[in-house]
Parts: C-alpha cells; sequence; structure tokens
C-alpha cells in the first residue's frame, strides 16, 4: 500500500510552502524524517519529533542519533503502540499511526526554531512504491537557524532588499551573490526527486 501526504509549513503564507509525497505504508517515521528533510532542504542538523498535536501531546515518536546505537530506557516497547508516551522513530511505521485519510500528525524539527510541518493523510492507494516520490510542491526551500518562520521571512525581506540594514550580513551568510534575489515561489521537483532517489539507493546499498 501507498500512502500520500501533504506537509504543509505552519504558519508560512505568501505563498503556503507545502509538498506532496507518496511512501510505502511501511516506512519507518525515521526514514519519512528523512524524507521530510530532503522535501524542503533541510540539513539534518536539529532534533525532531512527531506528535499528534505538537508540544507535550502524545505518542509523541523521535530518535536522535545517539539513541540509534545507546538503548534509552525513556522509550516504550513497540508494542504498546499507541499507548505510551514516547517511542523510537526507526521502530514505529506510518501504518502503526495513520489509519485513514485526513489523520494528521505534527513534525517539529529545531525544537529552537520551532518549525512545525502539518503532515496530512490525503490518499491510500494499493500502489507498489519502492522509493518515495515527490508529487507536488509549492514555495522555496527553508534555512536552517535563522530563527524559524518568522526569522526566515525576516531574512527573506533583507536579502531582498539592498537598502535592508541586515542586507549584506544575511546575503554573505547564505553566500549570495550581490543582487541575487531569495524566490520564495522556486520549487524544483525534478530535483528534488534526484534527490530522493540517490539518498535512498544509497540507502539500499547500506543495508
Amino acid at each position: 500500500m501507498a500512502f500520500a501526504f501533504k506537509i504543509k509549513i505552519d504558519d508560512s503564507a505568501k505563498p503556503p510552502i507545502w509538498r506532496k509525497v507518496k511512501v510505502n505504508e511501511s516506512m519507518t517515521f525515521d526514514d519519512f524524517h528523512l524524507v521530510i528533510q530532503i522535501l524542503f532542504g533541510w540539513a539534518d542538523s536539529h532534533l525532531f519529533e512527531f506528535t499528534p498535536k505538537g508540544w507535550s501531546s502524545n505518542p509523541r515518536i523521535t530518535l536522535s542519533f545517539d539513541e540509534k546505537y545507546e538503548p534509552d530506557e525513556r522509550f516504550s516497547e513497540r508494542n504498546t503502540f499507541p499507548y505510551g508516551e514516547l517511542y523510537r522513530a526507526d521502530e514505529i511505521r506510518l501504518s502503526d499511526y495513520f489509519k485513514e485519510v485526513k489523520q494528521k500528525i505534527i513534525y517539529i524539527y529545531d525544537f529552537g526554531d520551532d518549525w512545525r510541518h502539518i503532515v496530512e493523510l490525503v490518499d491510500i492507494a494499493d500502489d507498489a512504491v519502492l522509493l518515495p516520490v515527490c508529487l507536488a510542491g509549492k514555495g522555496s526551500h527553508l534555512e536552517e537557524d535563522c530563527g524559524g518562520i518568522g526569522g526566515f521571512y525576516n531574512m527573506v525581506e533583507a536579502v531582498n532588499n539592498p537598502k535592508h540594514p541586515e542586507h549584506d550580513e544575511y546575503r554573505e551568510w547564505l553566500g549570495m551573490k550581490r543582487g541575487e534575489k531569495w524566490d520564495l515561489n522556486f520549487f524544483d521537483l525534478e530535483e528534488t526527486n534526484e534527490v530522493l532517489r540517490e539518498i535512498w539507493k544509497l540507502k539500499e546499498r547500506e543495508k
């Protein structure tokens, strides 16, 4: 079975930043985390968590780099899902949580910047999906460590306005050439799918 999700950056506007992706229902939340990272241009350099309604709602699904290799007694046993508080993202599959279309979960990335992604299951199909596929999207990629959605829009405003007091600072930080603009509408579907294919080929070889 295949699940199709629409994933939208919370509080994004003009345009709303979203992606639609199709994945196998048996994918773990840890792999789904990686898919979302690629879809939005993240660098996987911060902690993440899936949670039904945002902060402090259970069950929470997460995994840090260290926890992949070290047992952590904080985690509930997989067979208790979804009645515990905290679960390993590499043990829980999408089909364990998602049961029907329109069901949602919140993916939080970078607990400081608090990037909240609203993940909605929009379709369930009989397709055999071997690799994740991005079906559509709108809005540009995002930027790490810029202060969340508000900081992101402030950064874009500064970069695109030569008279902004922080114009040169942000342009240098981002490595942008003088006169180059940040296009909030730009999204490269073909390139996104190429990255997804390459990453999943590497993952298969590592098994």
